[in-house]
């Protein structure tokens, strides 16, 4: 199985490589996710002849570490660039992508190495901190998402109900206290210095990532366009809605690399 060095240990990853690309996704999961669960974007992309390259985060899948222990945001960030540097080989226009707290993660990278990437994609971005932080002081050590308010879709909804390698609970409370606060003052501090284009896409009804927070944080960069399907929720790669949210994502990234 392919497997990289990465921070903390071994990470890792898979390569949808398309027949004649033109261009390559580096990804990032979100909570509780895997890279299995994104073999729909996988075909999507491939099928618009762009590579997907995406790996396991630190305590997910069958990346090494106590289960949704993310250990910070940097080690997210440099787990990333290991992964670039393996897509980078092929010489294609590369577009940095993340989901949730791996759009946090996404977007941390393209405000630190703007010149490794065409282009960004976030889906389900908390950019700043939500209304639903502040509850976290006092929910003990368990951090749980509700699978109602995830997706639609039953395919996904199957995948993390009975996946033994996906989740939606874990004890990392004090450990998102630790990694994300920083995260979020570096994007409020340094979001008006985006260099590449952006499109962040979101559900209109996404709990975890509201349309509002994102649209608040977007208005204070040029280089942020927004996307909003209505109706959806907040693991919209994964959505019923997952085609035409593909398609978004395929036509913009064709765009970015020209």
């Amino acid at each position: 199985m392919p497997f990289f060095d990465g921070v903390s240990g071994p990470v890792y990853y898979r390569h949808w490589d398309a027949a004649s690309p033109t261009a390559a996704v580096v990804f990032l999961h979100g909570f509780g996710e895997h890279t299995g669960v994104y073999h729909r974007f996988g075909a999507a992309l491939n099928q618009a002849d762009i590579d997907l390259w995406a790996l396991d985060e630190i305590g997910h899948g069958l990346t090494g570490g106590q289960r949704g222990e993310i250990e910070s945001i940097d080690a997210l960030v440099s787990n990333g660039q290991r992964l670039t540097d393996l897509a980078a080989q092929a010489g294609l226009p590369l577009v940095i992508a993340g989901h949730s707290l791996g759009a946090v993660a996404a977007t941390i990278t393209t405000l630190r190495h703007p010149d490794r990437y065409r282009a960004a994609v976030l889906t389900g971005a908390t950019l700043s901190m939500p209304r639903w932080f502040a509850d976290l002081e006092g929910a003990g050590d368990a951090f749980a998402l509700d699978l109602d308010d995830l997706s639609g879709d039953p395919f996904y909804r199957d995948s993390l109900e009975n996946d033994p390698l996906a989740f939606t609970e874990a004890d990392i409370v004090d450990v998102l206290r630790r990694a994300l606060p920083p995260a979020w003052a570096e994007i409020d501090e340094t979001i008006g210095h985006l260099r590449i284009p952006v499109l962040a896409l979101n559900g209109s009804e996404d709990a975890v990532a509201p349309v509002a927070d994102v649209a608040a944080v977007a208005a204070r960069s040029a280089q942020i366009r927004t996307l909003v399907f209505e109706g959806m929720k907040h693991d919209i790669l994964n959505e019923t809605a997952h085609r035409e949210v593909a398609a978004a994502i395929t036509a913009f990234v064709r765009s970015a690399a020209g």
